[in-house]
């Protein structure tokens, strides 16, 4: 986990945070919002919005939605399968994920071929190594090679074999949702009051909330199990062109939720938080990496910190094609504006490419390191007698290096790159000339040649595959 700084970068005066709630708080009251779900209707009448059964619509007071989000808690943690790598929500740290829903893996040319299972398998090994990466994740890539019956037993299975780090759950309607958290039992045991698997609930913006998102939303609600929750805001194409338009409505979706999640369990984790909220409207499409991500992450901390929620941002993004230049510069301004503001969980991390319809191994390994950068820089500052060295301190030396001060910080003080050779320009040449991306392929490889599976007790892997082996025949005969 990374620290935050003593201060967070600020954007918005307090009365700019009222103005957009209040804004958004009228959006739920005057024109509310779709829910595609009988049961999500039910449970919202029941607990006072007006609600149209028909068109599946709820207006919401503004007292149903400020009660029920006091009720989520403002921090707690995510339990992994190996304690040491349990991970806290809200506090004082950032907490980074892997990449997320990419159906494609990308080369360092930019050629693009659909991604598998193995690559599936690849990436959350590579989460599981990496010092980075706090949350293995969810759906590392789409593993086209599996029929989509079968995926979220697979891959919910591979991320509890690959990784003893926290996972995210499949949100593939309720079945999907379900079948994650059975698994998830046979692992943790009972759930309640253990937030053991995360759901990535994305509201389809503007103001709807779709059956297969509902149903999940519900499932893991009803288990007590931490839902993240991100609107699918993009300036100028499904939320006002405006940045101030755009977060009115995106926390009116966020709010409106988030009151759902609450009525129907008190107490639940959540995490709310924005994605790209950019875009190119050129063409139509996101805008990974652009300066209104930057923002978007700003301000959003901010107001979440207002409602005592935690937040969930996308940094270290970009829709460069390829891990060159403009994927650097984009993604390294994405992962500070993250660090800075304070977020508390950053998804979509390490390896994406192409507003994150690519996948890239390169990319993956150059991310770690600058994950590996922000560390460093999260890590306090020890100002003391010993540190400052008065006594080192002295016109007459020619150098330091062999100083006894020197041998007992430098590895403490000076952060050692993986990526980054210590080559003079004549060595560089001599050797090729290999540049980073091509550095990062071989060290990706290099580490999935040898780097094995955390041990997984037996009894639980039997107890997994049993499982798996039910639900694909029920599944199948479906």
């Amino acid at each position: 986990m990374i620290t935050h700084p003593l201060q967070y970068c600020q954007k918005l005066t307090v009365k700019d945070i009222e103005k957009i709630l209040e804004a958004s708080l009228c959006i739920l009251q005057t024109k509310g919002m779709i829910f595609q779900s009988p049961q999500a209707c039910r449970l919202l009448a029941e607990a006072g919005a007006k609600v149209n059964f028909q068109r599946q619509h709820a207006i919401f007071s503004e007292d149903l939605v400020l009660d029920s989000i006091a009720k989520a808690p403002g921090r707690w943690t995510l339990y992994a399968r190996n304690p040491d790598h349990n991970v806290s929500i809200g506090g004082k740290e950032l907490v980074v994920s892997p990449g997320y829903g990419s159906a494609f893996i990308a080369d360092s040319k930019g050629s693009r071929r659909e991604s598998t299972m193995k690559d599936f398998e690849n990436m959350a090994l590579l989460s599981g190594f990496s010092p980075a990466i706090d949350i293995t994740g969810g759906l590392l890539v789409e593993p086209n090679d599996i029929t989509t019956k079968f995926r979220p037993l697979e891959i919910t299975y591979a991320l509890i074999r690959q990784s003893d780090k926290p996972f995210m759950g499949s949100v593939a309607g309720a079945l999907g949702a379900e079948e994650s958290l059975d698994m998830s039992r046979i692992v943790f045991g009972d759930l309640d009051q253990k937030p053991c698997v995360m759901a990535l609930i994305n509201i389809n913006s503007p103001l709807r909330l779709d059956a297969p998102m509902a149903e999940a939303l519900l499932a893991y609600a009803q288990a007590g199990q931490p839902i993240l929750l991100t609107p699918g805001i993009m300036m100028g194409i499904s939320a006002p062109v405006t940045l101030a338009g755009a977060m009115v409505q995106g926390f009116a979706e966020l709010l409106g939720c988030a009151t759902l999640v609450q009525i129907l369990r008190p107490g639940c984790p959540l995490i709310i938080g924005l994605g790209g909220v950019g875009s190119d409207l050129r063409n139509g499409t996101t805008g990974f990496g652009r300066p209104e991500n930057a923002l978007g992450i700003q301000i959003g901390a901010q107001i979440a910190r207002h409602l005592n929620l935690p937040f969930r941002c996308s940094a270290a993004v970009t829709s460069s094609r390829r891990p060159d230049c403009r994927s650097g510069y984009e993604r390294m301004m994405t992962a500070l504006t993250a660090y800075s503001a304070g977020a508390h969980l950053c998804l979509q991390a390490a390896g994406i490419l192409d507003s994150i319809n690519m996948m890239s191994y390169e990319q993956y390994m150059i991310d770690m390191e600058i994950w590996a950068y922000i560390k460093r820089m999260s890590k306090p500052i020890q100002i003391d007698e010993q540190t400052i060295g008065m006594d080192v301190i002295d016109f007459h030396a020619d150098h330091y290096l062999a100083h006894e001060h020197t041998v007992r910080y430098m590895r403490e003080e000076l952060f050692v790159p993986s990526l980054v050779d210590p080559e003079t320009y004549d060595q560089w040449f001599c050797s090729n000339g290999k540049d980073i991306v091509i550095k990062a392929r071989q060290m990706a490889d290099q580490i999935l040649k040898n780097l094995q599976p955390p041990p997984l007790e037996e009894g639980i892997r039997k107890d997994l595959q049993s499982y798996m082996n039910q639900r694909k025949k029920i599944r199948q005969r479906n």
